[in-house]
């Protein structure tokens, strides 16, 4: 199984270990944060499909993700959101107009949880949060 990871615009071309990835993230601070706050994780599957995990960092304990199955930009029916109200569709801006659902931040813990059930079975939704489809919520375009 292989894992390709994209840091704050930094694209590895070789895999990284997930003790690796998650002892960067867990160092990352808000100065790390000024010029891109952005992610993913990347497992390619065959024929060319692919399984991501988008994150957009806040602050270093407000991380907001996407999970997205094989097409990466899709609005409708292929991606999800991470969740902590279900109730809550609202969207806000995440920093230079990148817009995510207002109750899909989680901390810094969970966001390793996160990773790491990722890394584990990339297939499967990670479980320590719930997920929302995208076309759940209300976004401004």
């Amino acid at each position: 199984m292989t894992i390709y990871t994209t840091l704050l615009d930094q694209t590895f071309a070789e895999t990284i270990p997930l003790e690796n990835v998650t002892a960067v993230f867990s160092r990352l601070r808000q100065k790390d944060l000024q010029e891109t706050n952005g992610g993913y994780f990347e497992y390619l599957m065959d024929e060319g499909a692919a399984i991501i995990l988008f994150f957009i960092m806040r602050t270093p304990d407000e991380i907001s993700f996407r999970y997205d199955y094989n097409v990466p930009d899709a609005r409708q029916g292929t991606c999800w959101y991470s969740v902590t109200d279900t109730h809550d569709c609202s969207i806000t801006d995440a920093g230079d107009e990148q817009y995510v659902p207002q109750a899909s931040f989680v901390d810094m813990p969970a966001a390793l949880e996160i990773i790491t059930q990722f890394f584990q079975r990339p297939e499967e939704k990670p479980a320590r949060v719930n997920w929302m489809p995208a076309d759940f919520f209300e976004w401004p375009y």
